[in-house]
């Protein structure tokens, strides 16, 4: 039997928080593309490097450190790199595809969309075309990649000065400088504002960062969206995946809310951190509907908490049932961007309790939805074993 461990449960559908580990001092193992360019492992870089090209490579631009710990570093085609120097040379086995695939505009299925003013919303994202349920009608590379903790650990005006030769550097700096910013942030710098309001949270090398998709920062927000994002490590990019069929004239929209907050959590968190007040169909709906949604919403939150405890006290049958009522509310709230990770808890779960039945319909079920909205790039691991277990689940007793 393949081993159910509580921690599994847990970190499938964002039960608990993850403590990101720190990526280690060493080099991660070598690739082939990097190993013509860098030496194994490569020295960390700063400004000091010198004034010849030859000496910042890969970089193609001198490191820039603002007198601080932190320095920028841009790879020619489109990247600019926040971190310091050894984390970045550390870190370099991961910009393999950098090097490979150079950046360009998000121009994935382009003819899918396009970009035009929306009424009080500024720009945004609408299709020409029907785009089918999962698929992925837009994929932007990262223009700008930034250490979470670096505006923390420098006065303000050198954080802004290496924000600034991060956008300085780039191929077109204008895409950057031409996104939106925070209508409630009159005091920020103009590209510190910039990042607050159109970056995403991004793993890499089991660090925290800041990424930049310019293309996939047009997309608005919506408390029930027809789409969401998905970051891919190996291109440094980020996609656009439809969550339902989305009609041509229909705006594309993707959530900036944590799943599950009510309407009150939601506009606060929406108006101090982008600077606006939702105005999406739900949001202008009926008093009576925002209760009953608030209602289905606090309860998923509920029934989170009691899943964990249900789990750690062996009780499989319980937080089956429990499981259960979540997906009816989550399909109910439209809230299905991870719809395949709470297939993949209850198929565990049906597997622990050596369910043939249930194993085998939400096996199917989860090996469906992963495919269909990350593919083996982003689910390789979690779908060879969903299809471990279909394949043994003749070994179950029937129930």
């Amino acid at each position: 039997m393949l081993p159910l461990t509580l921690l599994e449960l847990a970190i499938l559908v964002g039960f608990s928080s993850a403590h990101l580990e720190q990526a280690s001092e060493q080099c991660g193992p070598a690739h082939t593309s990097l190993s013509l360019l860098v030496p194994r492992c490569p020295r960390p870089l700063d400004e000091d490097a010198g004034p010849e090209p030859t000496s910042w490579s890969p970089w193609t631009h001198q490191p820039y450190c603002a007198s601080s710990d932190y320095c920028t570093y841009t790879i020619g085609p489109g990247i600019s790199f926040i971190s310091t120097p050894e984390v970045a040379a550390s870190s370099l086995d991961i910009l393999q595809s950098s090097f490979n695939t150079p950046p360009k505009p998000s121009t994935t299925n382009s003819s899918l969309y396009h970009i035009t003013d929306i009424p009080n919303k500024g720009k945004g994202v609408v299709a020409t075309r029907p785009i089918p349920r999962g698929s992925v009608f837009m994929t932007d590379h990262a223009s700008i990649i930034a250490a979470v903790e670096f505006p923390e650990k420098m006065p303000r005006f050198q954080g802004h000065m290496l924000l600034g030769k991060a956008v300085s550097q780039l191929p077109d700096p204008q895409r950057v400088l031409s996104l939106a910013r925070s209508s409630a942030a009159t005091d920020r710098h103009p590209i510190e504002d910039i990042m607050r309001t159109n970056a995403f949270s991004i793993t890499l090398a089991d660090r925290p960062w800041m990424g930049l998709f310019p293309g996939i920062s047009r997309i608005n927000h919506a408390c029930k969206p027809n789409a969401h994002t998905r970051f891919s490590q190996g291109g440094l990019s980020m996609s656009a995946v439809a969550l339902r069929d989305i009609e041509p004239g229909e705006e594309a929209t993707i959530s900036y809310a944590e799943f599950g907050t009510t309407y009150g959590q939601r506009q606060h968190a929406l108006l101090h951190t982008w600077g606006f007040r939702c105005t999406c169909e739900l949001c202008t709906s009926s008093s009576e509907v925002l209760v009953a949604s608030d209602k289905r919403r606090g309860r998923i939150g509920e029934i989170r908490e009691e899943i964990v405890g249900l789990v750690r006290e062996a009780r499989f049958g319980r937080a089956i049932e429990m499981s259960q009522e979540m997906i009816e509310l989550v399909l109910r709230e439209e809230l299905v961007a991870h719809l395949g990770e709470h297939y993949e808890v209850l198929t565990r779960l049906y597997y622990a309790v050596r369910d043939r039945e249930g194993t085998e319909r939400y096996a199917r079920l989860t090996i469906g939805e992963l495919e269909r909205y990350g593919g083996e790039e982003v689910y390789g691991a979690t779908l060879a074993e969903m299809r471990k277990i279909l394949a043994g689940v003749e070994q179950l007793g029937e129930k």
